[in-house]
Formats: C-alpha cells, structure tokens, sequence
C-alpha cells in the first residue's frame, strides 16, 4: 500500500497573510458607527485569533498544531501534532488544491466537527508540496 509522508515547516507567508488580513479587519472597523467600547472588544477577540491561528497553523508553536501527517490510498490521514496525539481522519470531497495552496479538509473519526490543514509552498518540501498536490488531484480523484 501506498502511502505519502508529509513533514510541516513554520510557513512564513502564512504568518504574513493571517497578520494582513487581521490587521485589514481591524483597521475597516474604526468607520463603523459602534461604540469604542465594542470596537476595542472586537479588536482583541481579533488579536486572540491572530495568535491562535498563527500558532497553530504558521508557525506550528501549539501543542494541537499538526506537524506532519501521512496520506493512504484508502482515502485515510493521520494527523500527528506536536504534542505527539496521532488521529485519524477521513479525506473530505471539500479539499482545496492549487499550485500556491493546499486546504486539507478532514474528517476525524469519532468526531463530528471536521478540521483543516492549510498549506502553502514555502510550509513544506517543494518537491512534496508538488506531490501532495499530484496525489490529492489524482490519485484520490480515481478512487472515487
């Protein structure tokens, strides 16, 4: 059987895409007519979610962040995150893939909330980045 090994990199223009688009929501917020007080509220909800989205899936630093997972042809995944859990997931139909972005969507097993992976170029392997994408395009699209 099969199977692909992916190993995860700290992502830097992740990092600086979640940073922009954090940053551009806040500033779109001061013109609206909301109080200072909800304003300042709605800017640390954003500053908490830039941390915890940088954390998990920029720069890998949280214990849930996934820092490698393997691919099988039985359309199965296993995620293994840096506190050492390992899950299995099943591939969803919703998976993004381009040349500049790969959005892993997954199901784990026992669970009914799905999750994602976001990955782009510069967070892996350029030569797996390119097999990942041929994989994902490909081989799992016959399976189906």
């Amino acid at each position: 059987m099969a199977v692909l090994t992916i190993h995860r990199k700290s992502s830097f223009w992740l990092a600086a895409m979640l940073s922009l688009a954090h940053i551009a929501t806040a500033i779109l917020l001061w013109p609206l007519l909301l109080s200072l007080g909800v304003k300042m509220f709605i800017v640390i909800l954003l500053v908490i979610s830039l941390a915890y989205y940088l954390c998990r899936d920029a720069l890998l630093c949280a214990n849930e962040a996934v820092i490698s997972f393997t691919l099988s042809e039985k359309m199965r995944c296993t995620l293994t995150t840096r506190s050492g859990k390992t899950t299995t997931c099943g591939v969803l139909g919703s998976t993004f893939v381009a040349p500049y972005l790969v959005v892993l969507n997954l199901q784990p097993e026992g669970e009914f909330f799905p999750c994602s992976v976001v990955i782009l170029p510069d967070g892996i392997d350029v030569d797996m980045h390119r097999k990942l994408r041929v994989w994902l395009l490909w081989k799992w699209r016959d399976d189906k």
